[in-house]
């Protein structure tokens, strides 16, 4: 293989990474800010963790009824906001 042909497959290959990065990049930057949006940090090891009061704030109250009835159904929970929660037991 000649020199020239080198130089076309070098720079072809940073023509494909050029592209590519461009593809991926802004889906990484959505990621960065839905994460920095709801309070969502991913520890070295490699281990989610949520700030739940910026998670909350960021949710707002509509989105905050409809988290808290899934999770109420989810796990059924019952009981008023600021009380003893009850939780009932199911066998599976």
């Amino acid at each position: 293989m000649s020199e020239s042909d080198w130089i076309a497959r070098a720079q072809d290959a940073e023509s494909q990474i050029s592209t590519l990065k461009q593809a991926y990049e802004p889906a990484i930057e959505k990621v960065r800010a839905f994460k920095s949006n709801f309070g969502v940090r991913e520890r070295s090891d490699g281990e989610i963790v949520i700030d739940f009061e910026k998670f909350a704030e960021n949710l707002g109250v509509e989105g905050a009824l409809e988290l808290r009835a899934v999770i109420d159904e989810k796990y059924q929970i019952s009981g008023n906001p600021g009380e003893k929660p009850r939780i009932r037991l199911v066998n599976a």
